[in-house]
Formats: structure tokens, sequence, C-alpha cells
């Protein structure tokens, strides 16, 4: 399974490989939602706050650096020797990469809906997912 293939099986979240145990995750982990504050980063923005597994936010950074090009390869080489795993090698990653991609994309054509100069960022989104981009990274623009 590539990534952008998790449709494919209706039952691949049932069927994902085993990981790590479940715990808290953030649901929407990316550094647009820390803050940094005198006493450190602090995590906001946690309506999708839950208990379920810990790959699921470290896909979003491993996602940023595979298919948007927006972490480099030594930023997620660190990432990595801190949290103490790639999600990448993974065998459920392609799953939980494709439906972050996704997520990404619709995020996009949401804002393009309400402003015409997202429209081409959609559209390439859109496009990649599709096959007509070529290989990762993508080097996807952010959309705020």
């Amino acid at each position: 399974m590539e990534p952008g293939d998790f449709h494919e099986s209706p039952s691949a979240w049932a069927e994902r490989p085993a990981g790590l145990p479940d715990r808290a995750v953030h649901g929407d982990a990316w550094p647009g939602n820390l803050v940094r504050t005198s006493s450190g980063l602090l995590m906001m923005d946690l309506e999708r706050f839950s208990v379920g597994p810990p790959e699921w936010d470290l896909v979003s950074t491993a996602v940023r650096r595979t298919t948007t090009g927006a972490v480099t390869a030594p930023e997620y080489d660190e990432f990595c020797a801190t949290y103490g795993l790639d999600v990448t090698v993974w065998a459920g990653y392609p799953m939980l990469a494709g439906a972050r991609e996704l997520r990404m994309v619709t995020y996009a054509a949401q804002h393009a809906a309400s402003n015409a100069e997202r429209i081409g960022q959609a559209q390439h989104r859109v496009d990649c997912l599709r096959g007509r981009c070529g290989p990762r990274p993508w080097n996807w623009k952010g959309i705020m």
C-alpha cells in the first residue's frame, strides 16, 4: 500500500499493523498548534485530543517531510532521534499518511471555496494525489 491508497480497503484501519500502545494523542499535531511561552511550549487546538495510536500524531510530521517538503531531512532526523522512532518505517505508515494527505487536500479545497487565491494550491494537491505530479515530496505550499 502506498500513501494515498488507504481508501482502497474499508477495513484498513481495523487491520492496520500493530504499533505503539494507545495513549493520549493530540489529533492534529503540527507546528501551527504549538505556541512558545516564557515557560516553554504549549499545545493548543485540542478539539481532536483523544486516546489512540501515537503514530497518528507522528505521521503528521513525517508527511511534512515526505509529502509536502516542509520539513528538511535533518529536521526530520532530529525529530525522530528526539522521539525515538521513525514512523515511516512502520508498516502502517502508508495508510495513516494517506489519510493525512487526503485531510490536507480537503483542507485546501475548503479554503479555495472562499478564496480564489487558494484554488491553484487546492488543485495541485488533488493532482498530486491522482498521480499527476510525479513522486513525493510535492512541495505543497502552506494554507492559512
